[in-house]
């Protein structure tokens, strides 16, 4: 695949979301972290502004499920400059 666009200054998105709510995170291909923590890695710079110039062939996304249960996860990114949702849902034991 070679129509991969940054979207949002980033190769994709994804939402981890437990049923019951008690569980929502949102991940980029390169992890996540708190704004206030990379403002304390990397003062002044903008973690919105794009780190990386080209894009992958294909994209993942790191995250280890917190508890046990059924979960809903929400992928997005941007092909050929339109943007794309997929839905998965899994079944943690």
């Amino acid at each position: 695949m070679t129509d991969l666009e940054l979207y949002m200054g980033m190769p994709g998105h994804a939402v981890f979301m437990r049923r019951d709510r008690q569980v929502f995170a949102h991940v980029h291909p390169s992890g996540s972290a708190p704004m206030a923590a990379l403002d304390i890695a990397m003062p002044g710079s903008d973690p919105h502004v794009p780190h990386a110039t080209a894009t992958p062939s294909s994209i993942t996304f790191p995250y280890g499920f917190p508890q046990a249960g059924q979960y809903r996860i929400f992928v997005q990114a941007k092909r050929a400059g339109a943007v794309i949702t997929g839905a998965f849902d899994a079944d943690v034991k």
